[in-house]
């Protein structure tokens, strides 16, 4: 049987498709875009099903999993990211959490048995058309989703034909998915409807999302509008400053000129795709800067620009020279996508590659940037909690990312986080940390520390040295509350 005919054989409705799930199994979801058909045919199981456990990272859309009259058929449990629209059911006790890196994502499922961890029974994941060889592609978005296929029990593909192709690892045969379901995405509210629709918003509230509106590319505005449109005032602003949506602000531009005099020519640089590292390449933080590298889990917006103006060449990285490598390409505008498509010059792999500190370390000169909520006097970085333990968000590759620039060989890792929270009423300079608070970053691992105030340099530092380093940079109104903690403390 060639390729094509057993295409046509596994190709099925979604409702057919999901069958396949039985009570008491484990399903994955492939991220961060849901296959919308598959993950709808499956909540309307609800009456049929008890005790289906759903495994998720940072879904864009809830279907309810957890409503009344549903938390009997499915338990989700959140991996490596959070993200906005699931986070009331952590906040709320109702989802669960599994602390995981990328790296280590394969391990209990190639290595520990079945009694130990159970495996995924199911995994729905979106995929492209198969090209003239049978391959498909994954997409903007590998992650580790060739690896959770090659471990399930059953693989089930959404088919969109909008999905780019790349270089690198980003395909699957065929003959490695068990049922194939056509599914063409929904034709993206014009801006006219989108302005009809907002109309009776609040002057402030329409300006936000008209420009979340205009942030996102055209199949996220399709998975993201319907959800913002109904959410409140709080939603939206937490939308607007994780995706670095807006002009950059006074902090911002103060903070970019902090970390431009720390990049050098021919870094092999990993930025952050949220909050400040977004507004970054905006802020030109990069530009007179020659031949720079990139080798990361994602990329914020501008880093495709970056690579097309020759500013990002990669001539001088350790591996994959000449090669802009990442796992996902969430982060990039509709420009972008398309000059990513098919560019031999960007590639794709497996997070468990990319996002790993034996990979990272290998690139001399590798320089990780990535956002933090808060550290403490000892340089102790949390990037997941606020407020002794409240989870925002989980690790996504952050600890990796840092953990592996500090360990190139001159290699360094910049954390950046504004100097204060909350409309100023709290420093993210703590003396220590509250009980429950997580730690993402251990001290021993800290290196840069970069506010709107300046610089604090850790690495090779005591606990003294790094409090008054710290110090430094911390918001002054909370400079004197902090060194009589140090004074306290060390």
């Amino acid at each position: 049987m060639n390729w094509e005919e057993e295409y046509k054989r596994k190709l099925v409705t979604a409702e057919e498709a999901v069958k396949a799930v039985k009570p008491g199994e484990k399903v994955g979801f492939g991220f961060p875009r849901q296959p919308t058909s598959l993950t709808a045919a499956l909540a309307a199981r609800r009456e049929e099903l008890d005790n289906v456990e759903i495994l998720m990272e940072n879904p864009r859309v809830d279907d309810g999993w957890l409503e009344p009259g549903k938390n009997e058929a499915f338990k989700v449990t959140m991996e490596v990211f959070i993200g906005p629209t699931m986070r009331k059911w952590t906040d709320n006790k109702k989802a669960d959490y599994l602390p995981i890196v990328f790296s280590v994502e394969p391990k209990p499922y190639r290595e520990r048995t079945s009694s130990e961890v159970k495996k995924l029974d199911v995994y729905l994941v979106v995929v492209s058309p198969p090209d003239k060889n049978g391959f498909c592609s994954f997409g903007p978005n590998l992650w580790n989703k060739r690896m959770l296929c090659g471990t399930a029990g059953t693989v089930i593909a959404e088919v969109d034909d909008t999905l780019l192709r790349t270089y690198g690892k980003n395909y699957i045969h065929v003959s490695e998915i068990d049922y194939f379901v056509g599914y063409t995405p929904p034709i993206t509210i014009s801006e006219g409807e989108f302005n009809e629709i907002i109309s009776s918003y609040a002057p402030e509230r329409q300006q936000k999302l008209r420009e979340i509106f205009q942030y996102f590319t055209t199949v996220q505005r399709s998975e993201h509008l319907s959800y913002l449109l109904g959410a409140d005032d709080g939603t939206i602003d937490l939308y607007y400053d994780i995706f670095g949506i807006g002009e950059p602000g006074p902090r911002d531009k103060a903070i970019a000129e902090n970390v431009k005099r720390l990049i050098k020519d021919g870094d092999t640089i990993q930025v952050g795709v949220a909050g400040i590292p977004a507004r970054l390449p905006r802020l030109g933080t990069f530009d007179n800067k020659v031949d720079l590298g990139y080798h990361g889990e994602m990329a914020a917006r501008g880093i495709g620009r970056l690579i097309q103006e020759g500013i990002i060449t990669g001539k001088r990285k350790s591996i994959h020279k000449g090669k802009a490598v990442f796992t996902s390409l969430e982060g990039f505008s509709s420009a972008e996508l398309e000059f990513a498509s098919e560019n031999p010059l960007i590639e794709l792999y497996d997070a468990d590659y990319v996002v790993n500190i034996k990979t990272i370390s290998s690139n001399e000169n590798m320089l990780a940037m990535n956002h933090a909520l808060g550290v403490d006097l000892t340089g102790q970085i949390t990037c997941e909690s606020v407020f002794g333990g409240r989870m925002v968000n989980g690790t996504g590759g952050q600890p990796e990312s840092h953990i592996g620039a500090v360990l190139s060989k001159g290699g360094r890792a910049i954390t950046y986080l504004y100097s204060t929270a909350v409309n100023d009423t709290v420093s993210t300079i703590v003396p220590q940390f509250e009980q429950g608070e997580i730690v993402s970053i251990p001290r021993y691992f800290a290196d840069y520390i970069v506010t709107e105030y300046g610089v604090a340099r850790l690495l090779g530092k005591s606990v003294k040295q790094r409090a008054e380093e710290l110090i430094s940079i911390a918001h002054p109104d909370f400079r004197a509350e902090l060194g009589k903690a140090a004074q306290k403390l060390f």
